[in-house]
């Protein structure tokens, strides 16, 4: 394969959830195009797909959708077939097909096309095989979702992968003995403040930000002959050109003027005589490095009224307890406060239960406010991604069984993917299959989730000390013994995270 791709390294293991089918048909539905009926059945296709960790996911989240998964790398393709027969999924197949001849395999036509990251690794060939592939295989009105590296962001830090490549050209060792060199020679480079590091903050931003990620994705990040940054109307163009129309970022808050810029701003954008130009203004004035596009295979719209009765049956729910909401969020050099009386109203009802504006408007509490007001404040609230769109039959727990002796794990992905990435990276993300959503969580709280499977509830504590002390895992405490300090940290998450944990069923009480 040709592409630039390094196939020797495996890629990171992550689950994304912005590839969900609830997400995508939410940013178009923000953005006044039609989104994807679920309930009768779609077809999901991932290029790229790694590990097959999101496709797999998505494929018990929504067992009558049919998922597609296609990567170049053949181990990649076994582990996710592996983990696939393990879960025990009919619904999903993963093939490992080079991506320029991917037009010649015998593939059905998809309501969803997603790919993250991969567009702007790859060479300008396999770029239009991809293309070719979308136009030919996306069916009318599906959507595709594309993610790729962005200028004007890039342009102050893309010329550390060229001294990277410069500097391990001549190495015979791994990918990753290469990446790892790379790495060290910047580090050295930036530490005796070359002027290159002195005259753009951003490259030793970068190369510090960098240098805390596992070297496998640093690898496939500086190691890519044919990585490159893209303006957006570059992009668009080209999606264009297999008949795709922009709908909107899979980054939510981009899509609000009010949180996509500063103040002193919004009136540059607002005067954006298109979308282009809109988009292109925003990049600039944010600085931008990475862009989640959505796309649409139609040109047709929504009205105003038919937009607002689409927004107003989406359903949203709350991820965390009201206690750990964060009522002040950051998007870059905006800020926004929920501190009014709707959003602190929303939080309370929607952290206990999954609502949509419409039957939210039906509620006391929630009468004095028009439908079109609690519409907008759930955007806001979902921007900030605590408040999440959420299956339509999303429902929750609210008979929570909090003493139980012993809880299950209902989802057979969730699984498989604490046996395999358990207290190996720093955070993961847990199927909620109540929710039909992946929820974000500390390597932490997956372990205590596990061992309220493993052990009765006196023993938890114990046996949480005894996993980390066979991973070799460095326990940090405050006070007292390492085994008072997991106690008390065991006893913090039955109070915060267990209840939320048990409405979203990560956990069920086990049967006697």
């Amino acid at each position: 394969m040709s592409s630039g791709f390094d196939i020797d390294t495996p890629y990171t293991w992550g689950y994304y959830n912005e590839l969900s089918p609830i997400y995508l048909n939410f940013v178009c539905a923000l953005n006044g195009h039609h989104p994807i009926p679920l309930d009768d059945g779609f077809s999901y296709c991932e290029l790229g797909c790694g590990y097959g960790v999101t496709t797999n996911g998505l494929a018990e989240l929504f067992p009558q959708g049919d998922f597609i998964g296609i990567d170049y790398n053949d181990d990649h393709i076994d582990a996710a077939n592996e983990m696939a027969e393990e879960i025990g999924s009919l619904n999903v197949d993963f093939k490992s097909l080079d991506f320029n001849e991917i037009s010649k395999a015998d593939l059905p036509q998809f309501d969803f096309i997603v790919l993250h990251g991969v567009y702007s690794w790859v060479d300008p060939n396999t770029r239009e095989a991809i293309r070719k592939f979308i136009a030919a295989h996306l069916k009318e009105d599906g959507i595709a979702y594309v993610s790729y590296d962005c200028m004007p962001g890039w342009a102050a830090i893309a010329p550390l992968r060229d001294i990277v490549l410069t500097h391990t050209a001549g190495m015979t060792t791994s990918s990753q003995m290469k990446a790892q060199a790379g790495l060290d020679y910047l580090d050295f480079m930036a530490n005796n403040n070359a002027s290159f590091f002195v005259d753009n903050p951003p490259a030793k931003e970068f190369l510090n930000e960098i240098k805390g990620r596992d070297i496998d994705y640093v690898t496939h990040e500086l190691l890519v002959d044919f990585a490159k940054p893209y303006y957006f109307h570059q992009v668009a163009a080209e999606m264009r050109s297999a008949g795709l129309s922009y709908s909107g970022s899979a980054i939510l808050n981009l899509n609000l003027i009010d949180l996509a810029v500063p103040a002193e701003f919004h009136e540059i954008l607002q005067n954006a005589s298109s979308r282009n130009e809109f988009e292109s203004r925003g990049d600039f004035i944010r600085n931008q490095r990475f862009r989640k596009d959505v796309f649409k295979n139609s040109r047709k719209t929504m009205d105003v009224e038919e937009q607002l009765e689409v927004l107003s049956h989406v359903v949203f729910g709350v991820t965390c307890a009201v206690p750990e909401f964060k009522t002040s969020v950051a998007f870059g050099d905006v800020s926004l406060n929920y501190a009014g009386d709707v959003f602190s109203s929303l939080i309370d009802v929607l952290s206990v239960s999954a609502k949509s504006a419409a039957s939210l408007s039906e509620m006391d509490q929630f009468k004095e406010y028009p439908l079109e007001l609690i519409v907008d404040a759930l955007k806001f609230l979902s921007a900030g991604k605590q408040v999440v769109p959420m299956r339509a039959d999303a429902e929750g727990r609210t008979d929570l069984d909090l003493d139980a002796d012993r809880y299950t794990i209902p989802a057979a992905f969730n699984i498989q993917f604490l046996k395999r990435r358990l207290l190996k990276q720093s955070e993961m993300v847990l199927l909620a299959p109540r929710a039909g959503v992946g929820i974000e969580m500390s390597m932490a709280d997956a372990l205590f989730a596990l061992c309220m499977v493993e052990a009765t509830r006196d023993e938890v504590a114990p046996w949480v000390f005894q996993r980390l002390v066979e991973a070799k895992q460095e326990i940090i405490f405050a006070g007292g013994t390492e085994q008072e300090a997991i106690a008390e940290a065991v006893e913090k998450f039955r109070e915060t995270r267990l209840p939320k944990f048990l409405e979203l069923g990560i956990l069920e009480p086990a049967q006697d």
